[in-house]
C-alpha cells in the first residue's frame, strides 16, 4: 500500500471512530448513576414548588431528616439565571454534560439581627439508609422574574420518593424558621441585588401607656385583637370565628402605625406579616404566608393606596386579590387583619363595611386637652422643661396630632440648644417660638404632614 493510501485509510478510521466511538459519560451522571445502581435517566423524580424565601427551611428540614442516615452532599456550580435540577442533570443535554462537582457554597440567610441559617446554595443530597440509596435537591431558577425553588427526591420505587419528600414537607412546615417572627414582604417580582423578597424585621417595644387616646378606645381595640387570641381556643371549640379585621382610620400622626406596631409586641409567638409601600401588590403571598404561619397578624398600613372604592378605581386588581384573600380564609384561622388609612371614606364599601372582612373600625382621633397635656410629658421626658401655666398652651394646640406636638418638643429643645450649654432646658418661650414655627413658618404642607388642622385666626 502506497503511504497515501495508507494515510488516507488511517484519516477514514479515525472518522468513523469518532462518529461510532460511545460519548464519555458526564461526571454528574456517572455519580447519580453510581449512587443508585441504575441509569439516573429511568429513575423517577417527584417534586414540589416552594416560596422563593423556602431556602432556610429546606436546609433545617434536610438536615434533622438527614440524622442517622449516610449522607454525601455535593456542590454543583452557581450559574446565574437557569439551574439545572435533578431531570437535567440525569440526561446532560448541551453544556450541561460539562457541568462537575464543585466546592461547596454556602449562603447565610439572617433571621433577625443575631440568629441566621447557613444554607448550602447549589448542590444534592446523595442519601443512603436501610431502605436503599436517594438523592434530594433543591432546584433554583431565576429567569427576570424572581427566584422559584423547587424541592426534588428521586430514588429507584416512585413511592418511596412520594413518601420522602411529604416527609420533607412536613418537616418545613413543622420548623418553620419564620414563625413568630416579625416579616416584611418585598413586592411581587424582585431580582436578586434587590435582597431578599422575605425580611425579618425586629420592631421597637411599645409601652401602653405611650398610647394617648379617649379614654375607652384602646380598650376597644385590644379586645378586638387580644381578646380573641387569648380565648382562641375556647371561641373555636364553641364555633365561633377566629379571622378578624380592624380598621384604624384618623388623621396623620395620631398613632395608627404606633398602635398597630404595640398590637404585635403584644402578642408574643403570632407571627407579623408587615405590607407596605410598593409590597401592598404582595396581598395575596402575605395572606398565604400567615395562614402558614397562624397564628398570624397582617398588617396593611394605607390601605387606602389599594382598597379605594371601585367608582374610582373599577378595575383594581390588588383590592380584588385583598378580598378573595380574606374571604378564601376558613373562619377558625386564628388571623388578624390590621389596616391603617388616613382616607377612610375612600375605602371600597365591601371591604370597610362588610363583617368577616373588617369587623371592627376605630377611629384614632386628635387628642383632646388632657390628651394634649398627657403627650406634652411623655415627649418631654429626658428635657427639663418648664410649661408654666400650660392651659394656653394646651388651647393653641387644640386640633394637632401627637406627631405634631412631638415635633414641637423636638424643635423647642434645638432652641433651647442653639442658646445656650449644658443640659438642655426648655423654657414656655421656647415652646412658643417652636409653635409659631410650626403654625405660620412652616407651611400648610407640613402642619398636614404632622396632622393639624389649619390654626383658628386667634390661636
Amino acid at each position: 500500500m502506497e503511504p497515501e493510501e495508507l494515510a488516507g485509510a488511517l484519516k477514514r478510521l479515525a472518522d468513523w471512530a469518532a462518529e461510532h466511538a460511545p460519548e464519555p459519560e458526564p461526571v454528574v451522571r456517572r455519580l447519580l448513576r453510581e449512587h443508585l445502581g441504575a441509569d439516573p435517566r429511568e429513575v423517577p423524580i417527584v417534586s414540589r414548588s416552594l416560596e422563593a424565601w423556602d431556602r432556610p427551611n429546606f436546609q433545617v428540614a434536610i438536615d434533622a431528616w438527614s440524622e442517622g442516615r449516610e449522607v454525601e452532599v455535593v456542590g454543583l456550580p452557581v450559574m446565574q439565571g437557569y439551574r439545572a435540577g435533578l431531570a437535567e442533570l440525569a440526561r446532560g443535554p448541551g453544556w450541561l454534560a460539562e457541568v462537575e462537582p464543585s466546592a461547596l457554597e454556602h449562603v447565610t440567610v439572617p433571621l433577625g439581627e443575631r440568629e441566621s441559617v447557613t444554607c448550602v446554595q447549589s448542590g444534592f443530597w446523595l442519601v443512603r439508609d436501610g431502605e436503599g440509596p436517594l438523592i434530594a435537591m433543591l432546584k433554583s431558577d431565576d429567569r427576570g422574574m424572581g427566584e422559584r425553588l423547587s424541592l426534588e427526591v428521586m430514588a429507584p420505587e416512585r413511592e418511596r420518593a412520594e413518601r420522602v419528600l411529604a416527609e420533607l414537607w412536613r418537616l418545613m412546615r413543622e420548623r418553620n424558621v419564620y414563625r413568630g417572627r416579625v416579616l416584611e414582604l418585598r413586592g411581587r417580582y424582585f431580582h436578586e441585588d434587590e435582597g431578599a423578597p422575605l425580611t425579618v424585621r425586629t420592631l421597637p417595644s411599645i409601652a401602653r401607656d405611650r398610647i394617648v387616646l379617649p379614654a375607652g378606645v384602646l380598650e376597644r381595640i385590644e379586645r378586638h385583637a387580644f381578646g380573641v387570641a387569648d380565648h382562641a381556643e375556647r371561641l373555636r371549640a364553641s364555633g365561633r370565628h377566629l379571622r378578624r379585621g380592624l380598621l384604624l382610620h384618623g388623621a396623620p400622626g395620631t398613632g395608627k402605625t404606633l398602635t398597630a406596631m404595640y398590637l404585635a409586641g403584644g402578642m408574643p409567638g403570632r407571627t407579623v406579616v408587615l405590607l407596605t409601600g410598593q409590597a401592598l401588590g404582595a396581598v395575596g403571598m402575605s395572606i398565604d404566608l400567615a395562614t402558614a404561619l397562624q397564628p398570624a397578624m397582617v398588617i396593611l398600613e394605607d390601605v387606602d393606596l389599594v382598597a379605594m372604592d371601585r367608582d374610582f378605581e373599577p378595575t383594581n386588581a390588588i383590592l380584588f386579590e385583598l378580598l378573595n384573600g380574606m374571604d378564601g380564609l376558613d373562619e377558625d384561622h386564628d388571623v388578624l387583619f390590621v389596616l391603617t388609612t388616613n382616607r377612610a371614606d375612600l375605602l371600597e364599601p365591601a371591604l370597610a363595611a362588610r363583617p368577616g372582612r373588617v369587623d371592627q373600625a376605630v377611629e384614632l382621633p386628635l387628642p383632646d386637652a388632657d390628651g394634649r397635656r398627657r403627650l406634652l410629658a411623655l415627649y418631654g421626658e429626658g428635657l427639663d422643661v418648664t410649661t408654666g401655666d400650660d392651659d394656653p398652651l394646651v388651647e393653641r394646640l387644640d386640633g394637632v396630632s401627637p406627631a405634631f406636638i412631638r415635633e414641637l418638643l423636638r424643635r423647642a429643645a434645638l432652641l433651647s440648644a442653639e442658646g445656650s450649654d449644658g443640659r438642655i432646658r426648655v423654657t414656655p418661650d421656647h415652646l412658643a417660638r417652636a409653635l409659631d414655627e410650626l403654625r405660620q413658618g412652616a407651611g400648610e404642607l407640613t402642619n398636614t404632614l404632622l396632622g393639624a388642622r389649619p390654626p383658628r385666626p386667634d390661636a
